[in-house]
């Protein structure tokens, strides 16, 4: 998933990530795997913590219609 590649490339590990955005650690390396869904508060805390958009960030929620 692309938010893995994310903090890969600025060092920050999954668990810091789960703190900074309050995400619980359990749910958020279950949806960073495909296996829940990122809840849309928890797109928008993650967004503020990288500094991105939620559509950059999550292009998978934000396809446009054909």
């Amino acid at each position: 998933m692309f938010i893995s590649e994310i903090l890969k490339e600025r060092g920050i590990t999954k668990a810091q990530f789960a703190i900074k955005a309050r995400i619980p650690q359990n749910d958020f390396y279950q949806a960073s795997n495909g296996k829940i869904t990122f809840f849309p508060a928890w797109r928008k805390r993650a967004a503020e913590v990288l500094q991105m958009s939620e559509e950059e960030l999550f292009p998978e929620y934000y396809k446009k219609e054909a």
